[in-house]
């Protein structure tokens, strides 16, 4: 499909998204990760001394977290 003049025509990848059972423990290293909380996707990451997901930038604590994926760049 060719985009015509004027439009922008944006592919995405398929995310990998993993049961949060399966993260392996070298991601919780306070990076940050794509989560799934409830219906919605957020950016979270591991707070090793409340011992839970939060929120980077309002720390708020992620409660029903079910599914992850690594944030890649761009390629």
């Amino acid at each position: 499909m060719e985009a015509s003049e004027g439009t922008c025509m944006i592919t995405a990848k398929h995310i990998p998204w993993e049961p949060i059972a399966t993260l392996p423990e070298d991601r919780k290293d306070g990076r940050r990760l794509l989560l799934w909380e409830v219906d919605l996707p957020v950016i979270g990451r591991w707070d090793s001394d409340r011992e839970g997901w939060e929120d980077p930038e309002s720390m708020h604590i992620l409660e029903e977290v079910t599914h992850w994926a690594d944030i890649n760049p761009p390629v």
